[in-house]
């Protein structure tokens, strides 16, 4: 009897265990290497970036601002907005605005460190449809974002 209730003991910690790591995993916290004895938990990470040695071409006169991203057509304009959080890395970060969403390494380091210190920064301004999908690939790689619509009566 008391080798039966260990057992189910055993088995209620088994899958404990499992359900918690089904929650962790899509916070961000499956990069987490254990290591075979289990004692240890070893974590990749960087200690610092470094801005990217890129220079920025000239833009010619009369070209668009570079925050204001097309996508065709007219429509209402909305921002895309890039918060900072305690989960990812900041070269996470940076990867996945090069990566998914095409900016530049320069662009991406700069609205990361703003993000990272200002707690919020604006990736780009964007159509709804496309800022909607930028929001869609950010959240599905773990980033915090959100979008906000422009506010046409400052210009």
């Amino acid at each position: 009897s008391s080798k039966k209730l260990r057992m189910m003991k055993l088995l209620s910690l088994v899958i404990l265990i499992g359900a918690v790591r089904a929650w962790i995993a899509p916070i961000g916290l499956q990069r987490r290497k254990v290591t075979k004895s289990m004692r240890t938990i070893q974590v990749k990470m960087s200690t610092t970036v470094s801005k990217p040695n890129v220079v920025t071409p000239k833009r010619a006169p009369g070209s668009p601002d570079k925050k204001t991203k097309g996508g065709g057509g007219g429509g209402k304009k909305h921002q895309l907005l890039l918060f900072d959080d305690p989960v990812n890395t900041r070269e996470y970060v940076s990867k996945v605005l090069c990566t998914k969403i095409g900016l530049a390494e320069a662009e991406a380091y700069e609205v990361m460190m703003t993000a990272h210190t200002s707690s919020c920064a604006v990736v780009g301004i964007y159509t709804l449809e496309r800022a909607e999908f930028y929001l869609k690939v950010m959240k599905d790689a773990g980033l915090v974002a959100a979008i906000k619509p422009v506010d046409d009566s400052s210009s």
